[in-house]
């Protein structure tokens, strides 16, 4: 698992704004629009860029606590939710209920973007919660496995190997 941190992305002076932090996931940039502490817990916002040189996918997991909504601003993908295989374009909007495993592709050669609404919020904090921790030193893939299992449990998610 690759993490690059770029907190110097954040537009605020207040240490507690979490918000317009980015985190590279392995090709994938997971961008922290709006946290909950700007809510009061309600909902949380993420955009996701895919890029154009490969189909990126965030595998398959489930959320223990959040309802997901994801609308597709960019790009094409294809989802799997539960059983269910669902392609969608640009302006696709689909809501993915708690503990129902889901994953995304970006497929095809043109950027991906996704915006995702997790209510309610704090998931977005995996993100910090793993960016923070893989830039402080660089880890073996063991111990990536060790992070992910703790935040897994800190967070109610889990990802479905199988």
């Amino acid at each position: 698992m690759n993490v690059n941190n770029s907190n110097n992305l954040s537009h605020s002076s207040n240490d507690d704004d979490k918000s317009f932090q980015q985190f590279d996931l392995d090709g994938i940039d997971f961008n922290i629009v709006l946290s909950g502490n700007k809510t009061g817990g309600k909902y949380s916002l993420l955009e996701l860029h895919f890029s154009t040189e490969k189909e990126n996918e965030v595998p398959l997991h489930l959320h223990s606590r959040e309802t997901l909504v994801i609308y597709i601003l960019e790009g094409n993908f294809s989802f799997k939710y539960g059983n269910e295989k669902i392609d969608g374009n640009q302006g696709t909007l689909l809501k993915f209920e708690k503990d129902i495993p889901h994953s995304y592709r970006k497929t095809g050669k043109t950027p991906g973007r996704l915006l995702i609404l997790f209510f309610p919020a704090g998931f977005e904090n995996f993100f910090l919660d793993l960016g923070l921790n893989q830039s402080k030193m660089k880890q073996s893939r063991e111990e990536d496995q060790v992070l992910l299992h703790v935040l897994e449990k800190k967070y109610g998610g889990k990802f479905v190997f199988g």
